[in-house]
């Protein structure tokens, strides 16, 4: 994978985890909740674009068809995100990906059949 698309990648990641974070320390318990929702729907919203990835000029769409990513898809690429522990392991192995695999698509990609695409 292109590495201006990998830095890409990872740059929209952050802004998209300093919103759930920012929403979760907004309205204590119901802001967790929302900051949750927003990183589980994030790649659902703007037509497969997450507020960092529409920043970033970067989309998710369904490998096969190359349709946007839906709400559906968008919950299985990101539930991993969200098990304490298991993000470290996904963070770790995401970036692994991100320059080993020849689509740089993580655990998720794979589970919700999606890839990221340059815009």
């Amino acid at each position: 994978m292109n590495e201006t698309v990998v830095r890409r990648r990872v740059i929209a990641w952050l802004i998209d985890g300093l919103i759930a974070l920012g929403l979760g320390s907004l309205l204590d318990g119901l802001g967790w909740i929302l900051g949750g929702a927003y990183w589980l729907l994030r790649d659902g919203l703007f037509k497969g674009q997450s507020v960092g990835k529409r920043l970033m000029d970067l989309k998710v769409v369904v490998k096969s068809s190359g349709a946007r990513c839906t709400f559906k898809e968008s919950i299985i690429r990101n539930v991993l995100w969200i098990v304490p522990l298991i993000n470290v392991v996904m963070a770790i192995s995401g970036l692994y990906y991100l320059t080993k695999d020849r689509h740089g698509r993580h655990w998720g990609d794979r589970l919700a059949e999606t890839r990221v695409v340059s815009l």
